[in-house]
């Protein structure tokens, strides 16, 4: 503080005390004077702002494998084509969330394997239906087989991922527009789909064959296991609007009144089932065009370790974008 200014300031306090108190001016002299800090006192920095919390609606990263699929509203099923346990044609919302671009691979599943947290697959299906060698399907890059629903359950959780429900398949494979094939109406070729042959191929083969979302071999190459029970009513009931089956009691009853009823043909080319079974879905290498059908309902005991079957994996992506069927 330079002299003249505390030479100002005494001059002011001696005024105000020297004058009688009704006298006195107010901002002055009417409110005691804080000392004045020195060149020594130490200075207080500034109170930092607490660092903003990340908003809860902020994006969040897609991993590399995967590809979002947005939620809203789309048709499910059809009226007019395949069979019985696809109709009727009916609208679905769906969350949005994100899925595996690919089907698990062999060489990804056996890092599963070497934690000692999957088990290995089976062979036993590849010489029970005349394929050869089962060596031939074990190549790090064509898609894991041989596994059972629950096999693939945990894999996906290992992964900190789930598969994916029957409707949000059906969703990342026919989009918006109630499509045929993932890659649109056109019949399948060879350049579109792994199909019509005896052995898989590296999963991304047939790249002109992708989804509306962008992911790879949703028809052929394996049938891909999915979270729901098989319920051959699950678009007559009350919960279809959400893409809910029955639980295995409504789904057992199901199936007795079809095998009552003759009604066989139902449930597609596989028998009636006699217990829970568990969809798959998009077709496979040794299936034909039929099979690959993006509606298409295929069932199975979820104990199944079959050459043809393998998955991919699924994620909740609750900051992805919302588009509906208009």
């Amino acid at each position: 503080m330079t002299g003249s200014f505390r030479t100002i300031l005494l001059v002011l306090l001696l005024g105000c005390a020297e004058r009688p108190a009704h006298d006195r001016p107010s901002l002055l002299c009417s409110q005691p004077v804080a000392p004045l800090p020195s060149a020594a006192d130490p200075v207080s920095p500034p109170e930092t702002p607490a660092s903003a919390e990340p908003s809860p609606t902020a994006p969040l990263p897609i991993p590399e494998e995967m590809a979002g699929v947005p939620g809203g509203q789309f048709y499910v099923g059809q009226d007019n084509i395949g069979e019985m346990d696809e109709r009727p044609r009916h609208l679905v919302t769906v969350k949005p969330f994100l899925l595996d671009r690919t089907e698990v691979t062999h060489e990804a599943y056996y890092r599963c394997v070497e934690a000692n947290v999957c088990r290995p697959h089976s062979s036993a299906s590849t010489a029970a239906n005349h394929f050869g060698d089962d060596r031939k399907f074990r190549t790090p890059t064509r898609p894991i087989s041989g596994v059972s629903h629950e096999d693939a359950r945990t894999y996906c959780a290992w992964v900190d991922k789930r598969l994916p429900t029957e409707v949000e398949w059906e969703r990342a494979a026919r989009g918006n527009d109630e499509r045929l094939y993932p890659w649109g109406n056109e019949e399948p070729t060879r350049d579109l789909a792994v199909f019509g042959g005896t052995i898989t191929q590296p999963v991304g083969s047939t790249p002109r064959g992708a989804g509306p979302y962008g992911h790879l071999d949703l028809a052929g190459n394996v049938w891909e296991w999915v979270e729901d029970h098989y319920d051959p009513y699950a678009y007559r009931r009350s919960s279809a609007d959400v893409g809910v089956p029955g639980s295995c009691d409504e789904i057992l009853a199901t199936q007795d009144e079809l095998r009552k009823t003759g009604q066989q043909g139902f449930t597609g080319s596989n028998p009636i089932p006699t217990e829970c079974e568990f969809v798959l879905r998009g077709g496979a290498f040794n299936y034909g065009a039929k099979g690959l059908r993006s509606s298409n309902r295929v069932h199975h005991p979820g104990r199944f370790r079959l050459v043809m079957s393998g998955f991919r994996c699924a994620r909740d992506w609750p900051t992805g974008p919302t588009e509906s069927t208009e």
